[in-house]
């Protein structure tokens, strides 16, 4: 029975679908040259086929109602949405570590850290059919800290986003990371920095967007059978230590007094309430300590939500976000003589265009 319900889904969807492209092809305002190329064709049939988002929603609705739970390549898991993550090519992994380790020799003395975050389909890999035995996170995560120079001391995200899988760790309808994840790592791995963590009990939750719709599922137009995302941000109780963040971009800076933007909450892109998400190539953070350690963060897009539970332990952050800042070469940033640690905080999502070797001025 439910295979004869899948086979009409299948034929309803693509006979509407053959119909008003047929429409669209001799009908349309302005009908499509069949002198076209192919490429050119199917541009042009997309270009003025009426209603997309309509009949996307509509062809995700068929499918979900013929109990479908892979939609192109994501699949519907507990109430969210999961995209499997890319293989990282054994060429990006080892330009990647050889950049670490190059760096690493021209600034000798300093102490670096390395942290690796894998995905959601990375701890979740169980439960889903086509990645349990496809992409091993943890497994590429631990061989590519083997490749790492002994100098580097490398950080576990793996183990306590796996420990935790059962919390809300995870955006359901996007990609990111949600506050209690990234406390998480946080506080796994501070003690190998020098410092003791903070206890969850020290934070406030509040709750700054409710009913958040993420890229996942608006890409896929998903609705049904989905648990909208809280974007809630941890707020230490007894108050900020960031007395002011300056925010670089190009030649021009701006001046806030808070890590968080929650203006962003207002736009297109609420995630990047979390340290403005790459707006800058350059994120100056001042806190009240005038003891603590100055710190150097190399970051990418998926990380942001880590950095705000760092930022207690020393008296100097600098943010440089490795995509916006990509084009000019780390030290016309800043110079690694000005930090006392440096923190390369990468997620494996990025780690495939990420050129690391250009941006860190190193050679292959």
């Amino acid at each position: 029975m439910k295979k004869t319900l899948d086979l009409i889904c299948v034929i309803m969807f693509f006979t509407i679908i053959v119909m008003f492209a047929v429409s669209t092809l001799f009908f349309g305002s302005k009908p499509v040259s069949l002198s076209l190329d192919t490429q050119k064709t199917d541009e042009a049939l997309i270009a003025q086929f009426p209603l997309q988002r309509s009949w996307k929603t509509l062809r995700t609705t068929i499918l979900l109602a013929a109990g479908k739970t892979e939609i192109d390549g994501s699949f519907l898991i507990n109430e969210g949405v999961i995209k499997p993550s890319e293989p990282v090519s054994s060429k990006a992994t080892q330009r990647l570590t050889d950049a670490l380790n190059a760096y690493a020799a021209k600034t000798s003395g300093k102490s670096i850290f390395a942290c690796i975050v894998p995905s959601c389909s990375g701890i979740y890999s169980a439960d889903i059919p086509s990645v349990g035995v496809g992409f091993d996170q943890k497994h590429y995560i631990s061989e590519a800290y083997s490749a790492l120079d002994p100098s580097i001391a490398t950080l576990d995200a793996y183990s306590p986003l796996y420990t935790s899988r059962e919390d809300y760790i995870f955006m359901r309808t996007d990609s990111a990371l949600t506050s209690r994840g990234a406390f998480d790592i946080y506080s796994s791995n501070i003690r190998k920095m020098g410092f003791s963590p903070r206890p969850f009990s020290d934070y406030d939750c509040e709750h700054a967007m409710i009913g958040y719709i993420g890229s996942l599922c608006s890409e896929l137009s998903i609705r049904q059978r989905i648990t909208p995302d809280n974007i809630e941000l941890l707020i230490p109780k007894n108050g900020t230590v960031v007395t002011s963040a300056t925010g670089w971009y190009g030649s021009s800076k701006e001046k806030h007094k808070s890590v968080y933007d929650r203006d962003a909450l207002l736009g297109d892109k609420p995630l990047d309430v979390f340290v403005y998400g790459s707006r800058y190539k350059k994120l100056d953070i001042s806190t009240l300590s005038r003891v603590n350690p100055r710190l150097l963060i190399v970051k990418t897009e998926h990380t942001n939500p880590i950095i705000p539970f760092i930022l207690s332990h020393y008296s100097f952050i600098t943010v440089i976000d490795a995509d916006t800042a990509a084009s000019q070469p780390l030290d016309e940033l800043v110079s690694a003589d000005d930090y006392d640690q440096i923190l390369f905080l990468i997620d494996i999502d990025h780690i495939e265009e990420l050129g690391l070797d250009e941006f860190l001025s190193v050679e292959n």
